[in-house]
C-alpha cells in the first residue's frame, strides 16, 4: 500500500511538468519565415495559452491579424487567413517548440510551404 501512495505522487508531479512546460508559450515572439520563391516575411506573434488551446495576433507594418492555434507536448500548431490578390489566404503552421524556440514548417495556401521560426522576446 506504501508504493500506490508514491506512484500517485509521482504522476500527479510528472503531469505538473508538462503543464508548467506547456504555459510556456504565453507572450511575445519575434516570428519569420520563408516563402517557397525565397522571400522572408517577418512579424511580431502575441499567444496566450490556455490549456492546449493558443490564441493571440500577429503584428507587421501591414496591420494586425488574428491566430490560432493549439499545444500538444512540444508539437505546435497554428493558423491564420489573410487577403492575397483579393482572395483569402489560409497559412497553418506546424512546428516543435523547444525553449524559447519554435521551429516548423509554413504552408502558405496553395503556394507552397517554407521554413518557419519565432523566438520569445523580453515582452510579455
Amino acid at each position: 500500500m506504501i508504493r500506490t501512495p508514491a506512484c500517485v505522487a509521482l504522476i500527479a508531479c510528472g503531469l505538473a511538468a508538462v503543464v508548467v512546460a506547456q504555459a510556456s508559450l504565453t507572450g511575445e515572439w519575434a516570428m519569420s519565415f520563408t516563402t517557397p520563391r525565397g522571400g522572408r516575411s517577418e512579424y511580431t506573434l502575441y499567444m496566450t495559452q490556455e490549456g492546449p488551446r493558443l490564441t493571440g495576433h500577429l503584428t507587421s507594418e501591414y496591420g494586425e491579424t488574428p491566430v490560432k492555434g493549439s499545444v500538444n507536448g512540444d508539437e505546435v500548431k497554428l493558423a491564420w487567413s489573410i487577403i492575397e490578390n483579393g482572395k483569402p489566404m489560409d497559412i497553418s503552421v506546424t512546428a516543435t517548440a523547444k525553449g524559447d524556440a519554435i521551429n516548423g514548417t509554413i504552408k502558405l495556401g496553395t503556394v507552397g510551404e517554407g521554413v518557419f521560426s519565432a523566438e520569445r522576446t523580453g515582452g510579455q
